[in-house]
């Protein structure tokens, strides 16, 4: 038998989630607002309260419930990661680091959090078949947005409107 996943393993992840884009954000200071570092700390923080909260409360919610809000936390924290992203390539106009930033940091994050996820869900992801498929769509995805951002494709797709 493997290991059974609880449900605030995804809120650790998205507490691990919110330390990174605190860290890349503070190391990336001229791209970003001077505020944004202390914003992902004190989201990692309500992390922490949150898992302290679910484990005083396990009696009280059942399996389910635990499970949701956890997944939606994580899903606050990989949508902030996908909005830093698009906050680089549209607002700031830096393709280049836009794209940079999504083949480091977001896909690795929505890929292992997906991984994990479908884990959760019944290890499906223990197939050979569906590990391979998503080794397969996170290529294809990756390529695809990076060819996405590039600056040329969007200015050709805009001047044809």
């Amino acid at each position: 038998m493997g290991l059974v996943l609880l449900p605030e393993f995804f809120a650790f992840l998205s507490v691990d989630i919110f330390v990174a884009l605190s860290l890349l954000t503070c190391l990336l200071d001229e791209h970003f607002p001077k505020a944004l570092p202390y914003i992902f700390q004190a989201a990692a923080l309500g992390g922490y309260v949150h898992i302290l909260i679910s484990r005083e409360f396990l009696t009280i919610f059942g399996g389910d419930m635990r499970f949701w809000y956890c997944f939606i936390y994580l899903s606050v924290a990989l949508a902030t990661a996908i909005g830093l992203c698009l906050y680089l390539a549209v607002y700031k106009k830096q393709w280049t680091i836009a794209k940079l930033f999504s083949g480091a940091v977001v896909f690795p994050m929505l890929f292992v959090s997906g991984f994990f996820a479908f884990n959760y869900a019944g290890e499906i992801a223990s197939t050979f078949v569906l590990q391979i498929a998503m080794l397969f769509s996170a290529i294809v995805l990756g390529v695809s947005i990076s060819v996405l951002l590039s600056p040329q494709i969007v200015r050709k797709y805009w001047k044809r409107r």
